[in-house]
């Protein structure tokens, strides 16, 4: 079963579980500039990873591109 035919309303459900959301949890950790090679890659490739069909080959273009 692909990740995107779960619903999270079902998981909880299924498994009991309970969410537990708060915010500000990163609020104190300073923003920081992506490097030059990131913003390349991420031009370069994010697009054409959007176009494809298979969430593993849209997770591989975006993580682990070919340069």
């Amino acid at each position: 079963m692909a990740y995107s035919d779960f619903k999270l309303i079902e998981v909880i459900d299924s498994f009991g579980l309970a969410i537990h959301e708060s915010s500000g949890l990163f609020v104190t950790v300073k923003e920081q500039e992506c490097s030059d090679l990131l913003s390349t890659i991420l031009r370069e490739n994010v697009d054409l990873a959007v176009a494809i069909s298979s969430e593993k080959a849209r997770r591989e273009m975006i993580i682990s591109p070919t340069c």
